[in-house]
Protein backbone atom coordinates (compact mmCIF):
# COMPACT_ATOMS: atom_id res chain seq x y z
CA UNK A 1 0.00 0.00 0.00
CA UNK A 2 1.74 2.96 -1.12
CA UNK A 3 1.44 6.49 -2.82
CA UNK A 4 3.92 8.35 -5.45
CA UNK A 5 2.94 11.36 -4.10
CA UNK A 6 1.97 11.56 -0.45
CA UNK A 7 4.63 13.23 1.25
CA UNK A 8 3.90 16.45 -0.90
CA UNK A 9 2.65 19.58 1.68
CA UNK A 10 -0.99 20.11 1.40
CA UNK A 11 -2.58 23.20 2.53
CA UNK A 12 -6.03 23.43 4.35
CA UNK A 13 -7.18 25.37 1.29
CA UNK A 14 -6.39 22.75 -0.65
CA UNK A 15 -7.36 19.67 1.06
CA UNK A 16 -10.54 21.22 1.30
CA UNK A 17 -11.06 21.28 -2.24
CA UNK A 18 -9.76 17.80 -2.80
CA UNK A 19 -12.10 16.79 -0.54
CA UNK A 20 -15.00 18.19 -2.35
CA UNK A 21 -13.53 17.40 -5.48
CA UNK A 22 -13.15 13.35 -5.10
CA UNK A 23 -16.88 13.58 -3.06
CA UNK A 24 -15.37 12.59 0.00
CA UNK A 25 -16.60 16.11 1.49
CA UNK A 26 -19.63 18.00 0.21
CA UNK A 27 -22.01 16.37 -2.41
CA UNK A 28 -20.97 12.39 -0.84
CA UNK A 29 -22.06 9.71 -2.53
CA UNK A 30 -23.90 8.40 0.61
CA UNK A 31 -27.93 9.43 0.05
CA UNK A 32 -30.03 11.42 2.53
CA UNK A 33 -32.52 7.91 2.78
CA UNK A 34 -29.01 5.91 4.04
CA UNK A 35 -28.35 8.90 6.21
CA UNK A 36 -32.06 8.73 7.87
CA UNK A 37 -32.35 5.53 7.91
CA UNK A 38 -29.36 4.30 10.23
CA UNK A 39 -29.78 7.19 12.35
CA UNK A 40 -33.35 5.99 13.06
CA UNK A 41 -32.13 2.42 13.53
CA UNK A 42 -29.22 3.96 16.02
CA UNK A 43 -32.35 5.51 17.87
CA UNK A 44 -34.15 2.08 17.91
CA UNK A 45 -30.64 0.45 19.31
CA UNK A 46 -30.48 -1.50 16.40
CA UNK A 47 -26.94 -3.34 17.72
CA UNK A 48 -25.68 -3.64 14.03
CA UNK A 49 -25.38 0.27 13.56
CA UNK A 50 -24.16 1.17 17.62
CA UNK A 51 -20.26 -0.30 16.71
CA UNK A 52 -20.04 -1.20 20.37
CA UNK A 53 -20.94 1.78 21.77
CA UNK A 54 -22.30 2.14 24.73
CA UNK A 55 -25.11 4.92 23.45
CA UNK A 56 -26.64 7.06 26.75
CA UNK A 57 -30.15 7.02 27.03
CA UNK A 58 -30.53 10.37 25.73
CA UNK A 59 -29.91 9.85 22.34
CA UNK A 60 -33.01 9.73 20.81
CA UNK A 61 -33.87 10.62 16.93
CA UNK A 62 -33.76 14.08 17.37
CA UNK A 63 -30.63 14.54 19.43
CA UNK A 64 -28.75 12.04 16.98
CA UNK A 65 -29.97 14.38 14.34
CA UNK A 66 -28.92 17.80 16.14
CA UNK A 67 -25.79 16.16 16.65
CA UNK A 68 -25.23 15.07 13.00
CA UNK A 69 -25.98 18.32 11.43
CA UNK A 70 -23.40 19.60 14.37
CA UNK A 71 -20.21 17.45 13.76
CA UNK A 72 -21.02 16.36 10.15
CA UNK A 73 -22.79 19.25 8.28
CA UNK A 74 -25.77 17.51 7.42
CA UNK A 75 -29.71 18.27 7.05
CA UNK A 76 -31.57 19.01 10.10
CA UNK A 77 -34.85 18.85 8.66
CA UNK A 78 -36.48 15.74 10.32
CA UNK A 79 -38.72 15.71 6.84
CA UNK A 80 -36.32 15.30 4.39
CA UNK A 81 -36.05 12.18 3.48
CA UNK A 82 -34.70 11.43 0.28
CA UNK A 83 -31.91 13.31 -2.44
CA UNK A 84 -28.53 14.86 -1.99
CA UNK A 85 -27.34 15.58 1.62
CA UNK A 86 -23.98 16.39 1.98
CA UNK A 87 -20.70 16.62 4.65
CA UNK A 88 -19.39 19.88 5.57
CA UNK A 89 -16.00 19.85 4.40
CA UNK A 90 -15.24 22.49 6.69
CA UNK A 91 -15.67 19.94 9.56
CA UNK A 92 -13.69 17.24 7.64
CA UNK A 93 -10.68 19.80 7.32
CA UNK A 94 -11.02 20.56 11.18
CA UNK A 95 -11.61 17.15 12.00
CA UNK A 96 -8.51 16.15 10.17
CA UNK A 97 -6.56 18.53 11.86
CA UNK A 98 -7.29 17.03 15.63
CA UNK A 99 -6.87 13.91 14.13
CA UNK A 100 -3.42 14.22 12.64
CA UNK A 101 -2.11 16.33 15.99
CA UNK A 102 -3.51 13.51 18.30
CA UNK A 103 -0.87 11.56 16.16
CA UNK A 104 1.91 14.03 16.32
CA UNK A 105 1.00 14.12 20.51
CA UNK A 106 1.26 10.36 20.49
CA UNK A 107 4.22 9.39 18.11
CA UNK A 108 6.17 12.46 20.70
CA UNK A 109 5.83 10.45 23.65
CA UNK A 110 6.79 7.23 21.87
CA UNK A 111 3.43 5.71 22.43
CA UNK A 112 2.77 2.08 20.98
CA UNK A 113 -0.14 2.34 18.24
CA UNK A 114 -3.00 -0.18 17.25
CA UNK A 115 -4.28 0.05 13.51
CA UNK A 116 -7.61 -1.43 12.80
CA UNK A 117 -10.30 -0.98 9.89
CA UNK A 118 -14.08 -2.17 8.67
CA UNK A 119 -13.36 -0.60 5.57
CA UNK A 120 -9.86 -2.58 4.13
CA UNK A 121 -10.43 -1.86 1.17
CA UNK A 122 -10.69 1.70 1.22
CA UNK A 123 -9.46 2.81 4.88
CA UNK A 124 -6.86 0.85 5.01
CA UNK A 125 -4.55 2.77 2.52
CA UNK A 126 -5.21 6.09 5.06
CA UNK A 127 -3.90 3.48 8.07
CA UNK A 128 -0.99 1.51 6.79
CA UNK A 129 1.51 4.49 5.61
CA UNK A 130 0.71 5.78 9.16
CA UNK A 131 1.74 2.38 10.32
CA UNK A 132 4.50 2.90 8.59
CA UNK A 133 5.70 6.12 9.66
CA UNK A 134 5.24 5.81 13.17
CA UNK A 135 7.32 3.00 13.53
CA UNK A 136 10.33 4.65 11.61
CA UNK A 137 10.03 7.49 14.62
CA UNK A 138 10.26 4.57 16.47
CA UNK A 139 6.55 3.83 17.68
CA UNK A 140 5.98 0.21 18.33
CA UNK A 141 2.89 -0.98 16.30
CA UNK A 142 0.45 -3.64 18.08
CA UNK A 143 0.56 -7.31 15.81
CA UNK A 144 -1.32 -10.43 16.18
CA UNK A 145 1.64 -11.94 16.91
CA UNK A 146 2.60 -10.50 19.78
CA UNK A 147 -0.39 -10.77 21.47
CA UNK A 148 -1.06 -14.56 20.20
CA UNK A 149 2.15 -15.80 20.84
CA UNK A 150 1.79 -17.83 17.33
CA UNK A 151 2.37 -17.66 13.88
CA UNK A 152 1.05 -19.75 11.56
CA UNK A 153 3.28 -20.44 8.28
CA UNK A 154 0.56 -21.16 6.63
CA UNK A 155 -2.23 -19.10 6.84
CA UNK A 156 -0.03 -16.43 9.52
CA UNK A 157 -1.32 -15.08 12.48
CA UNK A 158 -5.14 -14.94 12.93
CA UNK A 159 -7.87 -14.73 15.78
CA UNK A 160 -11.05 -16.92 15.14
CA UNK A 161 -14.06 -14.96 16.17
CA UNK A 162 -17.78 -16.57 15.68
CA UNK A 163 -20.34 -14.31 16.77
CA UNK A 164 -22.06 -11.74 16.55
CA UNK A 165 -20.63 -11.95 13.31
CA UNK A 166 -17.86 -14.46 11.80
CA UNK A 167 -14.37 -14.72 10.61
CA UNK A 168 -10.84 -14.41 11.48
CA UNK A 169 -9.01 -11.24 12.62
CA UNK A 170 -5.49 -11.09 10.07
CA UNK A 171 -3.01 -7.83 10.38
CA UNK A 172 -1.82 -7.00 7.11
CA UNK A 173 0.67 -3.37 6.85
CA UNK A 174 -0.08 -3.09 10.17
CA UNK A 175 -3.48 -3.23 9.96
CA UNK A 176 -6.12 -5.23 11.82
CA UNK A 177 -9.27 -6.26 9.93
CA UNK A 178 -11.83 -9.05 9.38
CA UNK A 179 -10.91 -12.23 6.85
CA UNK A 180 -13.32 -15.02 5.58
CA UNK A 181 -12.98 -17.72 3.46
CA UNK A 182 -10.10 -15.97 1.47
CA UNK A 183 -11.19 -12.28 1.57
CA UNK A 184 -10.73 -9.65 3.82
CA UNK A 185 -14.20 -8.26 4.42
CA UNK A 186 -15.72 -5.03 5.60
CA UNK A 187 -17.76 -4.84 9.03
CA UNK A 188 -19.03 -3.00 11.25
CA UNK A 189 -19.24 -5.57 14.05
CA UNK A 190 -16.93 -4.66 17.77
CA UNK A 191 -16.68 -8.39 17.97
CA UNK A 192 -13.09 -8.35 16.07
CA UNK A 193 -11.74 -5.75 18.60
CA UNK A 194 -13.21 -7.37 21.10
CA UNK A 195 -11.20 -10.49 20.87
CA UNK A 196 -8.02 -8.05 20.41
CA UNK A 197 -9.04 -6.50 23.50
CA UNK A 198 -9.00 -9.72 25.32
CA UNK A 199 -5.57 -10.59 24.13
CA UNK A 200 -4.36 -7.67 24.94
CA UNK A 201 -5.43 -8.06 28.78
CA UNK A 202 -4.27 -11.40 28.51
CA UNK A 203 -0.54 -10.35 27.91
CA UNK A 204 -0.84 -6.82 29.37
CA UNK A 205 0.02 -5.05 25.93
CA UNK A 206 -1.78 -1.72 26.19
CA UNK A 207 -1.72 0.59 22.76
CA UNK A 208 -1.27 4.20 23.43
CA UNK A 209 -3.52 5.57 20.62
CA UNK A 210 -5.40 3.11 18.46
CA UNK A 211 -6.30 4.58 14.88
CA UNK A 212 -9.74 2.48 13.66
CA UNK A 213 -13.23 3.10 12.87
CA UNK A 214 -16.83 0.95 12.84
CA UNK A 215 -16.88 -1.33 15.24
CA UNK A 216 -12.99 -1.31 15.73
CA UNK A 217 -13.28 2.30 17.17
CA UNK A 218 -15.69 1.67 19.13
CA UNK A 219 -15.77 -0.93 21.05
CA UNK A 220 -11.69 0.28 21.59
CA UNK A 221 -13.18 3.40 22.98
CA UNK A 222 -15.97 1.76 25.19
CA UNK A 223 -12.72 -0.28 26.87
CA UNK A 224 -11.45 3.43 27.78
CA UNK A 225 -8.42 3.07 25.23
CA UNK A 226 -8.02 6.66 23.14
CA UNK A 227 -8.78 6.26 20.09
CA UNK A 228 -9.39 8.43 16.79
CA UNK A 229 -12.03 7.49 14.14
CA UNK A 230 -13.17 7.90 10.51
CA UNK A 231 -17.30 7.71 10.06
CA UNK A 232 -19.63 8.26 7.32
CA UNK A 233 -22.73 10.51 7.07
CA UNK A 234 -24.96 7.35 7.71
CA UNK A 235 -22.66 6.15 10.53
CA UNK A 236 -23.83 8.50 13.56
CA UNK A 237 -22.73 5.98 16.63
CA UNK A 238 -19.05 6.90 16.19
CA UNK A 239 -20.13 10.51 16.66
CA UNK A 240 -22.52 9.76 19.83
CA UNK A 241 -18.89 7.99 21.07
CA UNK A 242 -17.08 10.90 20.70
CA UNK A 243 -19.85 13.45 21.91
CA UNK A 244 -19.47 11.10 25.13
CA UNK A 245 -16.27 11.31 25.31
CA UNK A 246 -15.20 8.14 24.54
CA UNK A 247 -13.49 8.48 20.89
CA UNK A 248 -10.89 11.72 20.82
CA UNK A 249 -11.62 12.65 17.68
CA UNK A 250 -13.97 11.29 14.42
CA UNK A 251 -13.53 12.32 11.16
CA UNK A 252 -16.96 13.17 9.09
CA UNK A 253 -15.97 11.86 5.39
CA UNK A 254 -17.58 9.33 3.01
CA UNK A 255 -15.60 5.80 3.79
CA UNK A 256 -15.96 4.04 0.90
CA UNK A 257 -13.58 5.80 -1.64
CA UNK A 258 -11.20 3.91 -3.34
CA UNK A 259 -7.40 4.22 -2.36
CA UNK A 260 -6.86 6.37 -5.79
CA UNK A 261 -9.10 9.28 -4.10
CA UNK A 262 -7.23 9.32 -0.53
CA UNK A 263 -3.55 10.69 -1.42
CA UNK A 264 -4.76 14.31 -0.28
CA UNK A 265 -5.98 13.22 2.90
CA UNK A 266 -2.55 10.58 3.21
CA UNK A 267 -0.50 13.62 2.50
CA UNK A 268 -2.46 15.94 4.56
CA UNK A 269 -2.07 13.87 7.83
CA UNK A 270 1.49 12.80 7.53
CA UNK A 271 2.27 16.13 7.13
CA UNK A 272 0.04 17.39 9.66
CA UNK A 273 1.99 14.81 12.57
CA UNK A 274 5.22 15.67 11.09
CA UNK A 275 5.76 12.46 9.64
CA UNK A 276 7.09 10.47 6.69
CA UNK A 277 6.15 7.44 5.34
CA UNK A 278 8.97 5.79 4.37
CA UNK A 279 7.80 3.66 0.85
CA UNK A 280 6.91 7.29 -0.10
CA UNK A 281 10.96 8.70 0.59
Amino acid sequence: MEYNDKQMTMSVDDLRKDLVDRRIAGRVPTDRSSNINNLRALARRDSHYMFGVDIHDEWDEAALLGLMHQRVGISDDPNFDEGQDIIDPDLTVSALERYAQTIRDSVSRGETFLFATGHPSCLAWIYAPIARAVRVQGCPVISLGSITGSDNPVTGTTLTVDAPEPGEVRQVEGVMMRYRNGNLMHTHEPNFMEEVIGRLDATGTHPGLVVADHGWAGASGRRGYRTVGIADCNDPALFVAEAQGEVEVCVPMDDGMPPSQLQGIVSFVLCRSGLTDPAGA
